[in-house]
């Protein structure tokens, strides 16, 4: 949990970066093979009805990232664990402008949303192997909603270039692959 609130903190700080992720370098890339996916929301009670398509293609795209890799989901057994975590808050930025006087004062503020999407792959032994964050805010243009997922799920794995039972990196998997529509 240190590392995940770590990772937000950075995370928040860090203006340029879409991506933030960490790979630990110590870890057996070439014996995982298998996953089993889970939600750090399922149980919150702030998830409504209204969000499961949400959290479902979040899901559809995990799965899609890693059947690229040629990973295999397991609900037996699985060499990792990959948990998924939307997280949010809103911020409320506070501006005085004082122009002659005490009662000639003029107060603004606007709310700021921040979201980012928290990716990480836990083996067997509960030691993180990698993890990865978006940042929604990112997507704010995006019309569709399913494009924003689509990219934001897409951007985090460019940062976990291995493909199931390999230690190498795949130089190809450090790029994200964007699902072309047919315009028929």
């Amino acid at each position: 949990m240190k590392k995940c609130s770590l990772l937000i903190i950075v995370f928040i700080v860090s203006c340029n970066p879409k991506v933030v992720s960490f790979v630990n370098p110590k870890s057996k890339f070439g014996h995982f093979e298998t996953y089993r996916l889970v939600s750090a929301q399922a149980d919150s009670k702030n998830v409504t009805s209204g969000n499961t398509p949400v959290f479902d293609l979040i899901k559809q795209n995990i799965h899609n990232e890693m059947a690229r890799r040629s990973y295999k989901l397991s609900s037996v057994s699985p060499d990792l664990t990959l948990r998924y975590e939307v997280t949010s808050s809103t911020r409320v930025e506070t501006e005085r402008n004082q122009f002659d006087s005490y009662y000639n004062t003029q107060v603004s503020s606007r709310a700021i949303y921040e979201s980012a999407l928290i990716v990480e792959l836990v083996d067997q032994k509960k030691k993180l192997v990698w993890q990865g964050s978006y940042d929604l805010s990112q997507q704010r243009k995006e019309k569709k909603i399913s494009a924003a997922i689509e990219k934001a799920v897409g951007h985090i794995f460019t940062s976990y270039p291995y493909r199931a039972l390999s230690a190498k990196e795949d130089e190809s998997l450090k790029t994200f692959v964007s699902k072309k529509k047919d315009s028929k």
